[in-house]
């Protein structure tokens, strides 16, 4: 089991979707998710990823490069899943009883 950012280069963008100061995993932060301002950000950060993904299409040079610089940093870096091999979910201990 790996996470999906040490097989392949993600990309990740922050917008600013809700009030200055606003706690995380708040209900005022939920709340204000139902604003207009709050879907203009999510609207602006799904667009900045488009755009990001249209240029790694477009230009495949670029995409070598990020995969090698992700390679450089999953060498120094490499994945350590935090779950232990011999935990099952609960599912699979079901299963296993």
């Amino acid at each position: 089991m790996s996470g999906t950012s040490w097989i392949t280069p993600t990309v990740q963008t922050l917008s600013c979707a809700a009030a200055f100061g606003t706690p995380w995993h708040s209900w005022q932060y939920v709340a204000q998710g139902k604003l207009p301002a709050a879907h203009k950000a999510m609207t602006h950060a799904a667009t900045v990823i488009a755009a990001t993904a249209l240029e790694l299409v477009t230009r495949p040079e670029l995409l070598a490069a990020a995969r090698a610089e992700h390679a450089a940093v999953t060498a120094v870096t490499p994945y350590v899943c935090p779950i232990p091999k011999d935990l099952l979910a609960p599912p699979a201990r079901e299963a296993h009883a």
